[in-house]
């Protein structure tokens, strides 16, 4: 194992008086908050970071979360009418030689860019979007929680269409913000078991042509209603099918796609570790989705203990793909995990249909009742989290950590 290299200082000790391993999944600490916030009426220049000398308004242009000078919104703004907003989710941590780090932005980055592109907004620079990471995070130094399990400061960057009209077309101003927040443990207080998941066949989050691999405001709205209904249920989520693949009688044959907010994994019980395509277009690329795939591939030999546990095959093999998901797989899974910013890697106990579902199905999945779950679920959890403290690597995870509190120069050779 290799533990990750630093030249940057150390960051300032964490704020006294904040439990921060408590702190929810939520905005947290906002009084104490800056913010990153540069504008433009075209495309992003050298006005607004030149690397070759680390100059431009990007530099300094941080500002407190409330206050004079906070984020001015008028009624006729686009992205409040037309809903030209995408935004991204990252996170910044103290590793296990006490350095800051920023898990893979250079990912969060090129899916920026997609959905820039998808919503007529002008995408930044890698090199302007990893300056301003910087200076959110160095400008909110004392956030970053101590070293620990779960504990982050959680970043958002945003692009929004922040110029006034009337008229359907593309803004006349666009808005580029960076705000923190630090969270805690996502399990801190809730139960040590797996999610139980709903099967939804009645609403769709997305579907073929559409917007469904684009990270912008309104993939998540169109979930808020279904998810509340959910949970009245006694569900802790909805798992999203493609329903033009779903059809009364037939519901085994449709096509799954993802959570209101993360990827889903399949442990089949032949070896094979699954998730949906990306190449129908109707999910989102998520970075730690993403991450799990390379780690499982990167470390397959690591992992058949465990899949040999899991599947009760001494011959098993283990294997790794991406394809199209029937919810008839869900009756070969040893184990189900979902994948995202926040929880990392969290197991599946259940996934069922509901009142409000013509077709009944149901899968269970014994090992998901308990957390971090089965044999594989928690492996591949112990060696993303390993991954993500800098206490191993190998040349897949080359590039995946970078401390923000180096030279910008250093800081972004790691991601180019």
């Amino acid at each position: 194992m290799a533990t990750l290299q630093s030249t940057g200082p150390l960051p300032p000790e964490p704020k006294s008086g904040i439990d921060f391993e408590s702190l929810p999944w939520n905005l947290n600490e906002p009084e104490s908050h800056s913010y990153v916030h540069l504008t433009t009426k075209s495309v992003w220049d050298e006005s607004h970071y030149n690397p070759s000398n680390d100059s431009g308004t990007v530099v300094s242009s941080i500002r407190p979360y409330f206050g004079s000078g906070s984020l001015p919104i008028y009624p006729a703004c686009t992205s409040l009418n037309y809903g030209t907003t995408i935004w991204e989710g990252l996170k910044c941590y103290r590793a296990a030689n006490g350095h800051a780090v920023i898990f893979r932005p250079n990912m969060n980055w090129k899916r920026f860019c997609n959905g820039a592109d998808a919503m007529c907004l002008p995408p930044p620079s890698l090199e302007l979007f990893l300056r301003a990471l910087q200076t959110a995070v160095r400008g909110n130094a004392t956030l970053i929680p101590p070293f620990g399990d779960g504990m982050k400061l959680y970043i958002r960057p945003m692009l929004l269409g922040s110029g006034q009209q009337l008229g359907l077309y593309p803004s006349s101003e666009f808005s580029l913000l960076f705000y923190v927040s630090p969270t805690g443990n996502y399990f801190k207080g809730k139960t040590a078991g797996g999610l139980i998941l709903h099967l939804e066949t009645v609403r769709s989050r997305a579907s073929r042509g559409g917007m469904g691999s684009v990270k912008c405001s309104g993939n998540y709205a169109s979930t808020l209603k279904p998810l509340q209904d959910a949970k009245a249920e006694g569900f802790n989520d909805n798992l999203y099918l493609e329903l033009e693949t779903y059809q009364p009688d037939k519901l085994e044959d449709a096509i799954v796609q993802e959570l209101s907010a993360a990827n889903i994994f399949l442990v089949l019980k032949s070896g094979e570790i699954i998730t949906p395509s990306l190449e129908r277009g109707t999910i989102l690329p998520g970075v730690t989705r993403d991450s799990v795939l390379v780690l499982a591939q990167a470390y397959a030999d690591e992992l058949k203990e465990s899949m040999v546990q899991s599947t009760g095959d001494p011959n098993v093999t283990v294997t790794v793909s991406e394809r199209s998901v029937r919810v008839s797989d869900f009756k070969n899974a040893a184990e189900v995990f979902i994948t995202g910013t926040a929880a990392e890697v969290v197991p599946v106990q259940s996934i069922s249909t509901g009142t409000m579902d013509k077709d009944s199905f149901k899968a269970e999945f014994p090992s998901g009742k308990i957390y971090p779950g089965g044999p594989v679920t928690a492996k591949l959890l112990l060696i993303l989290r390993e991954v993500m403290y800098g206490k191993r690597s190998c040349e897949a995870t080359k590039g995946w950590l970078a401390d923000p509190f180096t030279s910008a120069e250093e800081f972004r050779s790691a991601f180019m």
